[in-house]
């Protein structure tokens, strides 16, 4: 092992924050931060029930995620790991914002969906009133989310197989049942394409910004502390808003219910 890995290893092991700063990792391999970042993730494993021990170390494997994620190394089960890792390190924002990153680039992976729901689920949203209503996200429910774009041009030339089938068919046999067949998949294939071409533009609509709130913090009218609460209480870590603005070092969001206040940003990720 290399002077560079040993260090690696042995800070991983003190969990020292390798890699945060990147001036060690940048002389690593993406297959040696990986190798690292599981090494430090199976022995956070192994003190599970300890929660001083393990969570430093699932904070190293997440730190080591996080690297490969920055220089681009970005596919589901990186982002899965990336999530589990931050949220095994007691870091719920950080494992919200994660998985975004990783539907962002699968929006149908099904167990990134799980898993942002299982962490939504960890927010210490209010159970009732308007703050409880204007916090909590909706749960999409789109052709994009539940399909891939490979199992979509299946479905699609399979229907288009059976229309040409069907097609052929009764000019061969001139059986009116052919067409109808022809006619169903032809239907089937346009209504896949139109809930395709819903679901794009439903992802393009809003290129703003997601934050996820770090830390309870109050909602303010304007950017400033002295400005009177939008709503109150404050909002629990873990919320989930898009940026509008921001101006000396407040940011403007908007919350899932359509409230607009001001944050410090400090307080978002």
């Amino acid at each position: 092992m290399t002077p560079v890995g040993m260090f690696v290893v042995l800070s991983l092991a003190a969990g020292s924050p390798v890699g945060s700063g990147g001036f060690v990792y940048e002389r690593e391999s993406d297959a040696d931060v990986l190798q690292h970042a599981e090494r430090a993730f199976t022995d956070g494993t192994k003190h599970r029930d300890d929660a001083a021990t393990a969570r430093p170390q699932f904070g190293n494997a997440a730190r080591g995620y996080d690297e490969l994620w920055r220089r681009g190394v970005r596919n589901p089960a990186l982002a899965l790991a990336r999530a589990n890792a931050h949220r095994l390190a007691g870091d719920l924002p950080a494992a919200i914002a994660a998985f975004h990153d990783g539907l962002a680039v699968a929006r149908y992976d099904r167990a990134l969906r799980v898993g942002l729901e299982a962490a939504r689920s960890a927010v210490s949203y209010p159970l009732t009133g308007d703050l409880a209503r204007q916090c909590r996200p909706p749960t999409p429910a789109t052709i994009g989310t539940r399909m891939s774009p490979l199992e979509a041009s299946l479905a699609a030339w399979a229907f288009w197989l059976v229309a040409c089938v069907g097609v052929v068919r009764y000019a061969m046999t001139r059986g009116p049942g052919w067409l109808v067949v022809a006619g169903a998949a032809l239907n089937a294939l346009m209504v896949l394409g139109g809930l395709w071409a819903y679901d794009w533009r439903q992802a393009l609509a809003d290129p703003r910004l997601l934050l996820v709130v770090t830390d309870d913090a109050t909602l303010r009218r304007g950017n400033g502390p002295t400005y009177p609460p939008r709503l109150e209480p404050n909002l629990p870590k873990g919320v989930e808003a898009r940026e509008v603005a921001r101006r000396g070092g407040w940011v403007q969001v908007e919350l899932a219910g359509g409230t607009v206040g001001w944050l410090p940003e400090t307080a978002v990720q």
